[in-house]
């Protein structure tokens, strides 16, 4: 969903996303963790493409289950599944105003949009392209922040697409991984963070788990 609002004389342009059986916490302070299904984290893919490709608009993901799961209170600082926002370092939006454009996001009526992507586009990267993220001298990180029941994952069209690759080969595996061996499979986006923070993706099937 599309919708625009104005918050003081500023207006801003957000893209609103529903998600099912995606969950978002803080594990620790400036670790942060994010778990889906194999649909859930090739939605994941493809919200971050969207992300990459709109410059001028926040991503808003408003998830379907306002707790985490049983199974995923050990790995979180509260009960809560936090919504996720997505967004360009260039918006330079201020998160403190959050609480407010969120509330007028959620009431606001806007124009459905749909897109069409695919999930893989960036999954068969090499080394390299990943490699670069680690060099010091490489400032395109994704930043993290967490304020009002959310998580901010901050970037740029470059770490966005890059980052987006490593979801659904993961989203694929998880499933046999946890049946092999019984944990979570995931990926690490530490690579993509700053220094002192860190990001990880887990594979995370409700179902499935309550089958062990």
């Amino acid at each position: 969903m599309k919708k625009e609002v104005f918050l003081g004389n500023q207006k801003y342009f957000c893209l609103t996303v529903d998600t099912v059986n995606l969950y978002s916490c803080e594990f620790d302070k400036n670790m942060y963790m994010i778990f889906g299904d194999q649909r859930a984290l090739q939605e994941l893919a493809c919200i971050f493409l969207l992300a990459s490709q709109n410059r001028d608009k926040i991503i808003y993901l408003r998830h379907t289950d306002k707790f985490l799961p049983e199974d995923l209170h050990s790995f979180s600082t509260s009960d809560r599944n936090d919504e996720l926002v997505l967004l360009h370092h260039s918006l330079q939006a201020n998160t403190g105003l959050w609480k407010d454009l969120r509330e007028r996001f959620r009431t606001q009526k806007g124009n459905k949009k749909s897109y069409t992507c695919n999930p893989r586009r960036f999954a068969d990267l090499g080394h390299d392209d990943y490699q670069k993220f680690a060099f010091a001298e490489n400032k395109d990180k994704i930043l993290v922040k967490s304020k009002y029941e959310t998580l901010f994952l901050i970037g740029s069209k470059s770490v966005f697409e890059v980052a987006s690759g490593l979801f659904e080969p993961l989203s694929r595996a998880g499933a046999g991984e946890y049946r092999r061996n019984g944990g979570h499979a995931h990926v690490h986006l530490d690579i993509f963070t700053g220094k002192h923070q860190g990001l990880c993706v887990d594979y995370y099937d409700k179902a499935l788990w309550n089958k062990k």
